[in-house]
């Protein structure tokens, strides 16, 4: 008898599935009830977890153990003698860290229009973050003088059980476009993922009435806190927001803050993902530029929304996070963040299937490794180390793209950050000979060959 079929029937799979998706909230949304009542087969969904998990293992990378070689040659400190043999480990995470790179490869690149982030730089927190003019939510409320730009895109696809909407953290010049999109999409809850100790500073303008009993009014809405509860959830602070127009219409909003910067912490995406799983109106997800934490967030839940509704995918993670950069330009920045999706996803399937071999302790030797990197943490999160953040102060993944121009808008047959190559042959003329070409001394930073 089939593992699944003996220790998970049918019936009793579908309430375990169910229970990780649907919150203790009644009201679950419209499109969940419909696909649990209609449309869910637990076995095929056994199927796709299997597959995925399967893919995960398999689709390893080899890694050189010691030695440094060029050509297949081992460069030691003695030039003669016998060959020392290349010694490789086969590297689930380094498999991840190619697909990442796949992704990110300029032949991938989804070229986009951004004209409205153009004309309005002064309300986008990075100019090399454009703005996709085909998903960027259009403010029409209380729209004065054509003032309908805010630096955010809205993610809506039938694969998923509610939207999202992405956007940057306010700034002190976009906190009245941020309640006016709050409003205009009747948006019961916003999730802040990066520290509340940002707010006031240049990383997030404080746009929320912290404390209870206290307002604002902005844009024609009175804005009130009504409760803060910190013990709902260990990890997240909600506070509950009362909003109301002059007609006497009134809107509730939980706003959730907590600093989703830690790679240890792998539940709490889960817990957030729950809560918006069960709302039919748009949840707004943010961080300090919009393509990182709350990306990841996204991409986790396109993930897990695409292996419960199928079709199948070989690599599902690869897929959301390519078809989420149709939405949001460059969402999903760095190899780590790419690993932590699989990490949440792998978790909200074990329940199911189990623990993929030998993945722990080769996620804990590639830690190891990359502990050994220039990382500069996040002073907010002083307890963990720098290279276990989602998110550090100093990434040296992003290092290669602080020079660079922005990326072009069309693919191109190499990638735009991936080494560096070295000044191209010169040509030189003498008084007594033809021209001749010679190769450089330099690469284009100063370096000798």
């Amino acid at each position: 008898m089939h593992f699944f079929s003996k220790h998970f029937p049918k019936e009793k799979n579908s309430k375990a599935i169910f229970r990780q998706c649907n919150s203790d909230d009644s009201s679950s949304s419209a499109r969940l009830r419909e696909f649990f009542r209609e449309h869910f087969d637990a076995r095929r969904v056994e199927h796709r977890f299997r597959l995925f998990q399967r893919s995960v293992i398999r689709d390893r990378d080899r890694v050189r153990l010691h030695g440094q070689y060029y050509n297949n040659i081992y460069l030691g400190k003695r030039i003669f003698g016998p060959a020392r043999k290349q010694m490789f480990v086969h590297s689930i995470l380094g498999g991840m860290e190619r697909r990442f790179e796949i992704i990110d490869n300029q032949i991938n690149h989804i070229p986009f229009t951004h004209d409205a982030s153009d004309k309005h730089k002064e309300k986008c927190r990075n100019s090399r973050i454009k703005c996709r003019d085909d998903t960027r939510v259009v403010l029409t409320f209380n729209d004065n003088q054509g003032l309908n730009f805010i630096h955010a895109n809205r993610v809506s696809t039938p694969v998923l059980f509610n939207d999202f909407i992405i956007t940057q953290a306010p700034l002190s010049n976009t906190k009245a476009d941020f309640w006016r999109l709050v409003w205009q999409e009747g948006v019961k809850h916003i999730f802040m993922l990066i520290s509340r100790d940002s707010a006031g500073t240049n990383r997030c303008a404080e746009y929320w009435p912290k404390h209870e009993k206290t307002g604002f009014e902005c844009c024609g809405l009175n804005i009130v806190n009504d409760r803060v509860d910190e013990t709902r959830d260990p990890f997240f602070r909600v506070t509950t927001l009362i909003i109301t127009d002059g007609s006497g219409k009134s809107l509730v909003v939980e706003h959730w803050e907590g600093n989703m910067n830690n790679s240890s912490d792998i539940y709490a995406p889960l817990r957030l993902l729950k809560v918006s799983r069960n709302q039919d109106t748009p949840t707004i997800v943010h961080d300090h530029y919009g393509v990182s934490r709350a990306a990841v967030l996204v991409a986790i839940e396109l993930t897990i929304c695409n292996l419960l509704r199928g079709p199948t995918y070989k690599f599902p993670v690869q897929q959301a996070v390519h078809f989420l950069r149709s939405f949001r330009a460059f969402a999903v920045e760095t190899p780590m963040q790419y690993i932590y999706i699989h990490r949440v996803v792998l978790t909200f399937i074990r329940p199911l299937v189990g623990e993929p071999e030998s993945f722990e302790a080769d996620y804990d030797r590639w830690l190891e490794q990359r502990g050994k990197r220039a990382f500069i943490g996040d002073p907010l999160v002083a307890n963990v180390p720098a290279y276990r953040l989602l998110s550090p102060t100093l990434d040296p993944d992003l290092l290669s793209l602080v020079r660079h121009k922005d990326r072009p808008e069309t693919r191109r047959e190499i990638h735009a950050h991936i080494g560096e190559l070295p000044i191209p042959l010169e040509t030189t003329v003498t008084e007594n000979s033809a021209p001749a070409i010679v190769i450089p001394k330099m690469y284009p930073k100063g370096k000798r060959y």
